[in-house]
């Protein structure tokens, strides 16, 4: 059966003859024909509306429908566009619970497959969250690539020509696109791009289109000269340490440490150096952040970086001999040149002064014109095609909600600031009725939910995705305004937020251990150890549902006493250390906003931490 009539705002019951024929006929006086989306050339956007057909993803074709059990009963419909390598997946209520249906659709959106699993199919945990809050769910994409928005936009058009159908209904329906990272182009691409597709948008771990590439290329410049004290700078930005990571720091490490810090890579993220540092070969392989490939755009910046004066190959600071000290380490070669050079790029790849890259003004002299040497930039590659070549400049078309994380060294926390800015200058006077942005403390880029390790101090942050994806949908189809985005300040590009949740505003509770004035707790050996912390829930934010304690520093959590949901509550328990040493207790909180104990999506999570020295 190949569906091809794509109806929006009065979707229609289709008959597949009379759909068929429709959507082929050709234009007539009494009939014209839906105009095909215009397409303005390689390298620019295709403005895709409500009625446009798309050529490239005209020829939506069903191959199954099903019905499936699991992760909750449904009605899977499963297909794909003739000519493309493009499928689609939409994921409807079971037959039993059509009523549950509130006229809405969430949509998942992610550009690559690393692993080789599916795009076009949802998570369990998207599939179940998109039913349980009145929506059905669709997903597109491939094995491989998928770019852009446009097949995205395709699936979504045509989904809602089969929710009316299978629904029986001819009432609007509202849509809401979300995606993390990579997707987080596509999000904001469609949301620049599209009009009357989708009516609300989440970009998770928002990534935008930087004008080099340094927050990677920071981090690289960081393994070079901080992998050695990694750990000792972990150990004072940790609760009970010192706080003053320069204070271990020599002076070429001292300067490349305010560097990056400055670059925006959060003070934070260095909890999880090896992540940091690039030697999680999960994520980046056994190259990690190096490359000893020249600059195809620029081959001779690497002959410049070690013998032209202004470039830190021949720069007479400490971190100039240090850079100097590493090449000798590695040996004189070409590649090892290369691999050096390359990391400290970012200072010679300035945009133009005012665009508000922030983060590399420290390379600008006090009249905005750059301290040292400038060089080319490589022509926009994975943002722009990933993005279906968006302009980011905050003319969106919908209302946006933004959740980024400040544990994040990839898509860094102040670039979600930066498009913040675009949006404002773009919406002008209407912006807070079209934007927010919640932060999330205690959470990275990852979207798995943290375990061991990491389980010691990131939380699952999609839970506030989906209270986002919740609150947009609120406001679009009831004018009940999101609560308000997290309140935050920026010192030297890294973002700063309250620490009490009536303060910080957003969605995320506050959690704080206030034992040992929240920083050091003593003990004995077998003496049990009191602790107590205070968690507090902001104004949309619900109330405090349960909490967990990881005594060990492991990641293993156990439930503390906790009877009542309330908005701000007092958690204590007691703890016996059996052998002398120094733990991390942590205490996990969680929030909903409805106060169910027994909710199973959009819950808020926090973490606080105390270090615990247990001596004989």
């Amino acid at each position: 059966m190949n569906r091809s009539t794509f109806a929006r705002r009065t979707p229609v019951a289709l008959g597949a003859a009379i759909a068929v024929a429709v959507a082929l006929l050709p234009a007539t006086p009494a009939m014209a024909a839906p105009a095909l989306c215009v397409d303005p050339g390689f390298g620019k956007p295709i403005q895709v509306s409500a009625d446009c057909i798309d050529p490239t993803y005209a020829n939506p074709v069903i191959d199954v429908e099903s019905d499936e059990t699991l992760p909750v009963p449904h009605h899977r419909v499963s297909g794909h566009f003739e000519g493309t390598n493009i499928q689609f997946t939409i994921y409807l209520h079971a037959e039993a619970d059509k009523a549950k249906w509130d006229g809405r659709f969430f949509q998942y959106t992610y550009p690559t497959s690393f692993t080789g699993a599916n795009l076009a199919e949802a998570t369990d945990r998207a599939v179940g969250f998109a039913l349980a809050s009145g929506g059905y769910a669709v997903q597109a994409g491939n094995t491989s690539l998928s770019l852009g928005y446009r097949h995205a936009a395709a699936a979504a058009k045509f989904a809602e020509t089969v929710a009316a159908e299978y629904y029986g209904s001819d009432r609007e329906i509202f849509g809401y696109l979300y995606g993390p990272s990579g997707g987080s182009f596509q999000t904001i691409g469609a949301a620049e791009n599209t009009d009357g597709v989708w009516e609300g948008f989440v970009p998770m771990v928002q990534a935008v289109p930087t004008p080099n590439s340094y927050n990677f290329n920071g981090r690289a410049a960081a393994e070079l000269i901080l992998a050695d004290k990694a750990d000792a700078i972990r150990d004072a930005l940790m609760p009970g340490g010192s706080g003053d990571p320069y204070g271990v720091l020599d002076d070429a490490e001292d300067a490349l440490f305010a560097e990056v810090s400055k670059l925006g890579i959060p003070d934070k993220a260095w909890q999880n150096p090896d992540y940091l540092l690039g030697y999680d070969e999960q994520f980046y392989g056994t190259a990690g952040l190096s490359n000893d490939q020249p600059l195809a755009y620029d081959p001779t910046y690497v002959d410049d970086f070690w013998s032209a004066p202004g470039y830190l190959g021949t720069e007479d600071t400490p971190l100039g001999a240090r850079v100097r000290a590493e090449l000798a380490e590695m040996g004189d070669t070409v590649g090892h040149r290369w691999n050096i050079a390359r990391r400290f790029a970012y200072r010679y790849q300035l945009p133009p002064d005012g665009t508000g890259w922030i983060a590399l003004d420290q390379f600008r002299n006090a009249d905005g014109t750059p301290i040292y040497p400038q060089r080319p930039v490589g022509e926009p590659g994975f943002s722009g095609f990933v993005s279906g070549f968006a302009a980011f400049d905050g003319s969106v078309n919908g209302k946006v909600i933004a959740v980024s994380n400040l544990y994040d060294s990839d898509a860094l926390p102040i670039h979600t600031d930066w498009y913040r800015k675009q949006i404002e200058a773009s919406l002008g006077a209407t912006v807070s009725d079209n934007h927010r942005v919640y932060f999330t403390d205690h959470a990275d880029h990852q979207d798995a939910v943290p375990a061991g390790e990491r389980a010691t101090h990131l939380v699952d942050w999609y839970g506030m995705v989906e209270q986002a994806l919740r609150d947009v949908a609120a406001w679009v189809e009831d004018g009940v305004p999101a609560p308000a985005s997290t309140q935050y300040t920026i010192e030297d590009s890294q973002i700063v937020i309250p620490a009490k949740a009536q303060k910080r505003d957003g969605l995320q509770p506050s959690v704080d251990i206030t034992s040992g004035g929240g920083q050091v707790i003593t003990a004995k050996a077998g003496q049990a150890v009191p602790i107590v912390a205070t968690a507090r829930t902001p104004q949309g934010g619900g109330q405090v549902i349960a909490a967990e304690w990881d005594f060990e520093g492991d990641g293993s959590y156990i439930a503390g006493d906790f009877v009542t949901p309330k908005k701000n509550a007092t958690l204590s328990t007691k703890h016996a250390f059996s052998e002398p040493g120094t733990y991390f207790v942590s205490v996990r909180v969680t929030a909903e906003r409805n106060g169910d104990v027994d909710a199973e999506y959009a819950l808020l999570q926090n973490i606080d931490r105390v270090r615990v020295v247990v001596s004989k």
